[in-house]
């Protein structure tokens, strides 16, 4: 019983230090985007816990949709879905000139949505 007792008690102490290295992607959260061809209102973003969700200002667009998402320490990448469906592949997170977050989208030649947190 000892060794059961003492067993269990390296994993309850070990738990805490696995936790810390999950990285939280500055990408989480409800964005508003803007289209960067025209400037326009393109539509709204949640990206949560490995999904994202994206509800397009245009009727019928083939790019609103759920799809996964792989969660990083800059931003976030679309596996599947909508969004990689139409080609947008990634967003990275920077900061604007008054130090707000930034979330821009990127299909695979150039930068074509950059959205703000809501």
């Amino acid at each position: 019983m000892r060794r059961i007792a003492l067993a269990l008690s390296l994993v309850t102490l070990a738990a805490p230090a696995l936790a810390q290295g999950v990285t939280v992607s500055p990408a989480e959260g409800n964005w508003g985007c803007t289209a960067l061809i025209d400037n326009t209102k393109a539509g709204l973003l949640t990206v949560f816990a490995g999904s994202y969700g994206y509800a397009s200002a245009n009727f019928k667009s083939t790019a609103s949709g759920t799809g996964a998402a792989e969660m990083g320490s800059d931003g976030v990448r679309f596996l599947d879905g909508n969004l990689a469906t139409v080609g947008i592949g990634y967003g990275l997170v920077t900061f604007n000139t008054e130090g707000g977050d930034v979330l821009t989208l990127y299909n695979p030649e150039k930068a074509v949505l950059v959205c703000k947190p809501r």
